[in-house]
């Protein structure tokens, strides 16, 4: 047993938590927004959420750890020229892969839920409250955790930055849509 606690666990995956949740909001949010404005497709929807969740979360674990044996080995080397070693090795890359794309799958899944059981129509204020809701409390989880602000205004600042990134994949979608005359897929 490391002796260490849930909180030192936590704290030591924060950077994957709430990269791999708020990326996966954002990008899945904005992403079945503009396919759903564009394609007016329930199945287009549901077909492309899953791609875009499963590629994406290989996609940010694989990256996650290829970044993170690429840095621990730069750190080594610098390590060895001033003459010292690291005590551990790799333990934490492995780690933070899985951490990146379990948390990118569960995050997907939030924006895309709405759409299993509602029609297109009033499928997007869910996906998007739903969301929203969702990026209020993990920016407010991250800041009570770290004690930095107020959970209050770490949940809002979240929300603010992510669902104004979101925003575009909804006006693109409605964009292309519109230009091609609902003609894009055979609408």
């Amino acid at each position: 047993m490391s002796g260490k606690t849930l909180r030192y666990e936590i704290a030591e995956s924060m950077r994957e938590i709430v990269f791999g949740l708020e990326d996966s909001f954002v990008s899945t949010l904005g992403a079945v927004t503009g396919i759903a404005a564009g394609a007016q497709s329930t199945a287009v929807v549901i077909l492309s959420g899953f791609v875009i969740v499963s590629v994406e979360a290989l996609s940010m674990a694989a990256g996650s750890y290829l970044s993170n044996k690429s840095a621990q080995e730069a750190e080594d080397a610098v390590l060895k020229e001033t003459g010292k070693s690291r005590e551990r090795f790799g333990e934490h890359i492995m780690r933070s892969a899985v951490v990146m794309g379990v948390t990118y799958t569960l995050g997907g899944m939030v924006p895309l839920a709405p759409y299993f059981f509602l029609p297109i129509s009033q499928a997007y204020l869910p996906s998007i409250v739903l969301t929203g809701l969702c990026l209020f409390a993990l920016g407010a989880w991250a800041s009570s955790f770290s004690k930095k602000r107020s959970a209050w205004t770490g949940g809002w600042h979240m929300v603010v930055v992510s669902l104004s990134a979101a925003a575009l994949g909804f006006l693109i979608g409605r964009a292309v849509n519109a230009y091609y005359g609902g003609t894009l897929i055979g609408v």
